[in-house]
């Protein structure tokens, strides 16, 4: 049995809390029709942002709807649709026992008795569509995401370095590769232990990720070996990401892991030459990678397309 349960406050109306209206008069509320339509609308997709989108759509159609926050159960995260303004319906969702998230639909005038209803009934319809979504994303997540550390892993960057690859040839616009190995990695396992091991893939990774812009994409490619495509980056800007992330390496570490051995890396770098395929791209910075492992360990070094 579906349930949508209001949270607290349910209406909230300039500062003041109303309790839950519960609409029975035959005449009020969506038609078969009306709700049907809604079905077809939202059961073409997976996306949890453009249910949310597409709901805000079709309720616009019904009522003065200003805008729709939805916060997501999984990643703590508020998708929105319109703007924010005073007058709002709050809702926490739930399907029989478990917990979908929460809604709430914003309006510039108050809320009365039909408005409610038809809030509950259009979410009513939209609940089954969430939860497919959810455990989408969910299975999603699994799939393509490294359960350790949180980043993409090997399967992902399968898939995305030959769009990046081809996306960069299209344009012609530059494209860089980055190879990340922790230094000495197995003394960290066997001084230390495999939990503190983690700890580190986990800082390594979080490291990386906070020299990255958004548009760029870290992996864990696999073991303690991390990958990074850089779009519209050259050699030397590619380089630099290297520096800041070795610079920074040492920087907001966990205090409480007590280290015997302070991590370091080796980092290979190269970049994208026209008409080569990714394969070739790979190669060629998992040869600099060793090459920096070769010299020393906790260093860079690059590798230019010949």
């Amino acid at each position: 049995m579906n349930k949508v349960t209001p949270s607290k406050p349910t209406l909230v109306e300039s500062g003041r809390v109303n309790t839950p209206l519960k609409a029975t008069h035959p005449d009020y509320g969506l038609s078969e029709m009306d709700l049907l339509k809604l079905h077809q609308r939202l059961a073409t997709t997976l996306k949890p942002s453009d249910l949310i989108n597409r709901l805000f759509s079709w309720l616009s159609q019904y009522q003065l709807v200003s805008g729709i926050e939805y916060l997501e159960p999984l990643d703590n995260r508020t998708l929105i649709a319109g703007s924010s303004k005073l007058h709002k319906a709050q809702y926490i969702i739930r399907l029989e026992d478990r917990y979908l998230g929460e809604l709430t639909i914003s309006s510039q005038k108050k809320f009365i008795e039909v408005d409610i209803l038809t809030h509950e009934q259009a979410i009513s319809c939209l609940i089954h569509h969430l939860k497919n979504a959810l455990d989408y994303q969910a299975l999603e997540k699994v799939a393509f995401h490294d359960s350790l550390t949180g980043v993409m892993n090997r399967t992902s960057m399968d898939e995305l370095l030959p769009k990046e690859v081809g996306r960069a040839q299209r344009h012609c616009y530059d494209l860089s590769v980055v190879m990340v190995d922790i230094d000495n990695f197995k003394v960290i396992n066997d001084e230390a232990g495999h939990i503190m091991g983690d700890h580190i893939l986990r800082h390594v990774s979080r490291t990386i990720k906070n020299q990255l812009r958004t548009s760029d994409l870290l992996f864990r490619y696999g073991g303690d070996e991390f990958f990074i495509i850089l779009p519209n980056a050259d050699l030397p800007g590619a380089n630099k990401v290297a520096q800041q992330i070795i610079n920074s390496m040492g920087r907001d570490l966990d205090k409480n892991l007590a280290l015997t051995t302070v991590p370091k890396l080796s980092i290979g770098v190269t970049h994208y030459r026209p008409d080569e395929h990714h394969e070739e791209l790979v190669c060629r910075v998992d040869s600099a990678l060793y090459e920096a492992k070769k010299n020393g360990r906790n260093c860079i070094i690059s590798k230019k397309a010949d």
